[in-house]
């Protein structure tokens, strides 16, 4: 491998065409290092919170907090871990086309639920004590969640987008990969935010004998927090990545600046909207701002599944180049172009071993980043470097393709389909006379 072709390579920001063993490999890439250094932290994140919450405080005049114990932090959890299973199967499934690795995944939903969760704790808890005063009608409790916790947990949540698309850029190349990303933060601040609402009703519920029925109080909130205003976090959040998603295919470095922070200020206006309804007015009242938040989260749902198919049709585009330069074929096209039929191939490679699906699955994700470096080749996105990762690429598809599922569509989830048996039609034999004493047809001379 020539230095000038490593070097086009490392500019266009490219893997390397070297042969390297895995460790090397693992010690090159950027997910290894930030697995090492977030997860060490995220364990003492969640750490401190526990102590935080299941520690009473104690006051200057005697009183003290309540604390949670471990078996009313355990049912608050599994009322928290419906909504986030959901929400986080949703997100997943959009990333659907370049997916990516599942250490990703658990990254991004760690850092929601663990790093943002506590810096917006802390953060919010001093925003409050200094918005403190002594009128007798003074809510702090609401100022802070109007004026401090719109800023600081979009800012948090949306960190982890800006490193992860920093460091790995090449990953991250459509607006279904930044949603997905947003989406899965919010989704993991929202699991421990629920986790301690439930938890503080549960334990007052327990203490306070003015609550009546303590079960209905707890699913009152449960199915406020986790079914009707679930939508609030993943919602504020997928507007920031849309700045986001502006900045990064816009040309113009103003536009570049201006998209992710008018996209940011969005989330907080929206966020700051919710927050001051929700501490301000009742649940009658918060009926018809509900209504209306529910027609923006279907907006988005339609533009989302739109953009799923527009993803299809840019691969599906690019990858007919490869067919015109004879990479690839037709069937190639069909197959890994369409969402359901990629769905289809991958779901049909189960049924043939986990080996075989192993092979499948990485001849899909091998076939979507051609099409991808195609777009950025085409695009002027990427120098010639991108061509020469996309001969690697192929050399890849190329030697997976035995070890993959086939993609001929007479291949059913347990084996091939039988051939049909179509008669042949004997073609009849020309009438002519032949010669006197010779039998057959043959023709006369």
């Amino acid at each position: 491998m020539s230095q000038v072709a490593e070097r086009q390579r490392r500019l266009s920001g490219v893997p390397s065409g070297k042969r390297r063993v895995w460790w090397h490999r693992a010690l090159r890439h950027p997910l290894f290092w930030l697995t090492v250094i977030l997860l060490p932290l995220y364990g003492f994140f969640l750490h401190d919170q526990w102590h935080m919450f299941t520690v009473a405080e104690v006051f200057d005049d005697g009183t003290q907090t309540l604390a949670f114990t471990t078996e009313t932090v355990k049912q608050a959890a599994r009322l928290a871990a419906p909504t986030a299973i959901v929400y986080a199967l949703l997100f997943i499934w959009l990333d659907r086309f370049r997916g990516q690795n599942v250490l990703v995944w658990i990254l991004t939903f760690g850092w929601g639920a663990a790093a943002s969760t506590w810096f917006s704790i802390y953060i919010n808890t001093w925003m409050g004590q200094q918005m403190a005063t002594t009128a007798a009608d003074a809510d702090t409790g609401s100022r802070a969640a109007i004026f401090s916790a719109p800023f600081t947990e979009e800012a948090t949540k949306a960190t982890v987008l800006f490193l992860l698309i920093i460091l790995m850029r090449r990953q991250i190349v459509s607006r279904l990969s930044v949603v997905m990303l947003s989406g899965l933060s919010a989704v993991g601040f929202a699991f421990v935010e629920n986790i301690i609402y439930y938890g503080r009703v549960i334990t007052y519920s327990l203490h306070n004998i003015s609550v009546a029925n303590p079960e209905e109080a707890v699913r009152e909130l449960v199915m406020l927090r986790g079914v009707y205003t679930s939508f609030g976090h993943p919602l504020f959040s997928m507007l920031v990545a849309t700045g986001l998603v502006v900045g990064m295919s816009a040309r113009s470095r103003i536009v570049r600046i201006v998209a992710p922070l008018g996209g940011f200020l969005l989330s907080v206006a929206g966020h700051m909207l919710f927050n001051g309804l929700s501490s301000t007015r009742g649940v009658d009242q918060l009926r018809p701002h509900w209504i209306m938040a529910l027609i923006v989260v279907a907006l988005i749902v339609v533009s989302l599944v739109v953009s799923v198919f527009q993803q299809g049709r840019l691969i599906r585009h690019r990858l007919t180049d490869y067919v015109e330069g004879g990479w690839l074929s037709e069937r190639d096209v069909v197959v890994f172009s369409g969402p359901f039929k990629r769905s289809n191939y991958l779901w049909k490679s189960l049924f043939w071993g986990p080996k075989r699906w192993w092979y499948s699955a990485r001849l899909v994700r091998r076939v979507t980043e051609l099409a991808y470096l195609r777009s950025e080749v085409t695009r002027g996105v990427t120098g010639e470097g991108g061509a020469l990762r996309a001969h690697d690429v192929l050399e890849e598809v190329e030697a997976l393709r035995p070890k993959a599922l086939s993609t001929d569509p007479d291949v059913r989830l347990l084996g091939w389909r039988k051939p049909k048996v179509v008669p042949s039609k004997s073609t009849p034999q020309a009438e002519y006379p032949g010669p006197s004493g010779l039998g057959g047809n043959w023709p006369a001379r």
